[in-house]
């Protein structure tokens, strides 16, 4: 359980573990850096990653949970299949190009419901 773990140590002030695990960790807290940094190029890259990690955090728990997965075949290929023109239209149209995050989230979701749903 990633996110309730993390959230139950720092609702607890348990700054021993929350350390323990960064310095574990620090290849991931590195890429989530980087990857907040290539998202928000440059401007927010700690605010971007920690929102990066919440959303893996967050969604390896209600895998768990649910026993659930979309990393099997039909639902990766769900995914790309719906995220590949909706960003390629948002990237190449003017004013729609700030809504490229959500709809980045948006397709995940989506193919999530799909696949749940067992269309």
């Amino acid at each position: 359980m990633a996110a309730f773990e993390y959230i139950w140590a720092l609702f607890q002030l348990d700054f021993g573990y929350l350390i323990k695990v960064a310095m574990e960790n620090l290849h991931w807290i590195f890429l989530f850096y980087a990857v907040g940094y290539f998202f928000s190029n440059g401007k927010a890259p700690l605010k971007r990653g920690f929102i990066n990690f919440m959303l893996v955090a967050t969604s390896i728990d209600i895998f768990i949970l649910t026993g659930f997965s979309i990393y099997t075949a039909g639902g990766l290929a769900l995914l790309y299949f719906t995220r590949v023109p909706v960003l390629l239209y948002l990237e190449k149209s003017k004013g729609l190009s700030q809504y490229f995050t959500l709809a980045w989230l948006s397709t995940w979701f989506i193919a999530i419901t799909v696949v749940a749903l067992g269309m």
